[in-house]
């Protein structure tokens, strides 16, 4: 049994991660017990004395390698191996000199028959020293282990702790054989317990899942005690009835009882142990039903880190969640910024998520460990993907609890179960936000149209006021000239009334230009708010007609005759959108570069520099077979470092100018939102602090667009 189940559990390891070290190490330590065990075995089967010393010599080999392999195997788990290396080539070496010495009987001088058990040995004195040394390696590698079980956590701890209990095992095993070599009548049936111990360390190796050890022990020990009674009182009885009928009869009724009672005091024994365990997963349970209550998103996901802080008790929590628009899983919230910073993003392809996908099922520490860097490995034990009609929804990264236990069956038989309840609740939250974005959107739109309904109105009683004043002011210019006409010699002779008339004939020019200028901003504000039906459409559109009107109203909202702006553009060009979110994006981006050149000029101190200041903004249209990129330059004061990646978000400003005092921060949001959600293409910029900033706007080409919208 030692052989078959050495052999075949060190291979089946070794075959599942052959390039793995503790895999390779627990295959030589197999290797040497399997030695071992063949030796064992023929040398009891033998029947010359000379046969049965031959074997005995290869047995006694292998209980030397054993325990060396034993120690390479120990240093490797406890992850000491490459700072022992040194003092593991001088254990190999003392025990190649105790190979020698048994192949050369020195440690042994002959075999004689003992208590019907076999042949067995007589020691010498070397063999005394021997047996000292095989009992340090024994110790030693259990001081090893109990060592690290204190700093060790997660899974490594109960690695470890199988360990500790396999390592006790195979000791009473393996020292089961010494009390015949001294001549003391102690049988070696616990040397079966060499296999127990493989068959426990092989799970601690090659299983993720791993089963509390104290439920492992508990369940092993109700098992003895009751298969103890069920066998052991049928023989008591058996051996004072002379095996009658009394002692069948009870053997039949404990054999009965046997397999219901080990499964009730099995499954009281767990609830005992396994009571806080088996709490805090009842109230994530029923916690699920309130997630399924929230309709805010951001109000969700913090509940769930709170759940996970306070009732699971770990380290780190962070939620990523799918962004189709940016084709990745983004990080939407976490307890602490310590592991994955902001903006912290796993594309599609990238091997994490590769592996949710295949796996779909959480992932325990051993299987994700490679696919991070050493600071966030050490921090993420745990990864519960949430899947919602077999598409990966987002997943939670988990940190070690802080008791420094693992994550168990049961655990993740709860996170499972939780992960489709989170994932339903999340995209509830979605759904609705999304629909109060369609529904915001709907409102703007009926709003403006509104206003534009409105400013017509308005537009016309403005224009009849201007158009009163226009002609007020002509009527007293025709008067003025009819009078200097018809009496000229009093205008001569009258210096300070011609002085007059030619006041009022100033006042009434400048009085029409400033009804003529009046009169085409209000065109432009009613050009922006009421455009044909076809301009609230995707359609293709004059750009330069884009360009002459965002100008206007740049000139409008910032109270200024000219705008030191030069356009790059053919009269023939066409960009494909809606040509009012065109022209409110191209306008805000005007608007932003001559509040960059005014914060510029004010910006130097001395009076020079200000005068050798040449502000410009320029504005041209690059065509591409697949799109049209709009992009716009200035040689203003530019974005600082620090604010780049802020630029986009919402209630962000960087105006400083004395005009933009009331400045919302929200326009470079909503241009983003519209080119990107709307139109579905892209915008970015570059910049440099005190030099300028160019803004880039693509927007896809007809068929590129329309196969986006599909």
């Amino acid at each position: 049994m030692n052989f078959i189940g050495s052999a075949f559990l060190g291979t089946v390891v070794l075959i599942k991660k052959p390039r793995r070290s503790l895999n390779r190490h627990f295959f030589y330590l197999n290797f040497s017990i399997a030695f071992f065990s063949i030796g064992y075995f023929f040398w009891q089967m033998s029947y010359k004395s000379s046969d049965a010393m031959a074997w005995f010599k290869i047995l006694c080999a292998g209980i030397i390698l054993i325990n060396v392999t034993y120690l390479h195997y120990v240093f490797d788990l406890v992850d000491r191996y490459k700072q022992k290396k040194m003092e593991l080539a001088v254990y190999y070496f003392i025990n190649a000199i105790f190979i020698f010495m048994n192949f050369n009987s020195l440690l042994y001088s002959r075999l004689e028959p003992r208590f019907g058990l076999g042949l067995w040995p007589n020691p010498t004195m070397l063999f005394h020293v021997y047996l000292a040394f095989w009992l340090w390696e024994c110790v030693y590698g259990l001081i090893l282990l109990l060592r690290n079980l204190r700093v060790s956590t997660g899974m490594k701890k109960e690695q470890i702790k199988y360990s500790i209990v396999a390592a006790c095992i195979a000791f009473i095993g393996g020292a089961s054989n010494w009390p015949l070599w001294y001549g003391v009548n102690f049988p070696p049936y616990a040397n079966v317990l060499i296999v127990v111990s493989i068959c426990l360390q092989t799970y601690a190796i090659i299983r993720y899942q791993l089963m509390d050890i104290k439920v492992v022990l508990t369940r092993a020990g109700i098992f003895l005690i009751v298969y103890t009674l069920v066998l052991g009182i049928p023989l008591v009885i058996g051996f004072r009835s002379n095996f009658g009928l009394l002692s069948f009869i009870a053997l039949f009724i404990l054999a009965t009882i046997g397999p219901i009672l080990y499964p009730v005091m099995q499954k009281k024994a767990e609830n005992m142990l396994l009571a806080r365990q088996r709490e805090y997963q009842r109230i994530l349970h029923e916690s699920a039903v309130l997630m399924l209550r929230e309709h805010n998103l951001g109000r969700l996901l913090k509940l769930i880190i709170y759940g996970m802080r306070t009732i699971v008790k770990v380290e780190y929590v962070a939620i990523f969640l799918n962004d189709k628009d940016e084709c990745c899983y983004k990080l939407m919230a976490a307890s602490t910024g310590a592991v994955f910073p902001d903006g912290a993003r796993f594309g599609y392809e990238d091997p994490v998520v590769d592996l949710l996908n295949t796996q779909k099922r959480p992932l325990m520490y051993e299987e994700i460990s490679h696919l991070f860097n050493d600071h966030i490995k050490q921090s993420i034990h745990l990864l519960v993907p949430s899947f919602i009609y077999n598409t990966l929804l987002g997943f939670m990264a988990l940190g070690e609890k802080k008791n420094k236990s693992f994550y168990t069956r049961d655990d993740l038989r709860t996170f499972d179960i939780l992960s489709h309840q989170t994932a339903l609740a999340i995209e509830n939250c979605m759904f609705i936000d999304e629909r109060k974005k369609t529904q915001d959107r709907l409102f703007q739109a009926e709003k403006l149209a509104l206003i534009g309904g409105m400013a017509e109105g308005v537009a016309h009683q403005i224009k009849n006021r201007l158009s009163s004043f226009s002609l007020a002011s002509r009527q007293m210019q025709t008067e003025i000239h009819n009078f200097r006409a018809k009496y000229p010699d009093v205008i001569e002779r009258m210096p300070d009334l011609k002085e007059i008339f030619d006041s009022l004939d100033e006042i009434g020019e400048l009085m029409i230009d400033n009804v003529k200028r009046t009169d085409n901003v209000i065109q432009g504000i009613v050009n922006y708010t009421l455009r044909d039906s076809k301009n609230n459409y995707f359609s293709d559109h004059p750009f330069k007609e884009i360009v002459d009107g965002a100008i206007e109203l740049a000139k409008i909202k910032n109270c200024i005759e000219e705008l030191p702006v030069t356009v790059d553009v053919d009269p023939g060009d066409t960009v494909y959108g809606v040509m009012r979110q065109i022209l409110e994006s191209v306008y805000n981006m005007l608007d932003n570069s001559y509040e960059a050149i005014e914060a510029k000029k004010h910006n130097y101190k001395n009076l020079d520099e200000r005068m050798k200041y040449n502000p410009s903004i320029h504005i041209k249209l690059i065509r591409r077979p697949d799109s049209s990129i709009i992009e716009i330059n200035d040689n203003g004061i530019g974005i600082a470092e620090e604010d780049k990646n802020k630029i986009f978000a919402p209630y962000f400003s960087t105006k400083t100018s004395y005009k933009s005092k009331s400045v919302s921060g929200i326009g470079l949001h909503i241009v983003q939102r519209m080119i990107e959600e709307n139109h579905r293409g892209k915008i970015w910029f570059t910049s440099e602090f005190m030099k300028g900033t160019s803004f880039f706007i693509q927007l896809p080409a007809k068929n590129n667009a329309l196969n986006a919208a599909q």
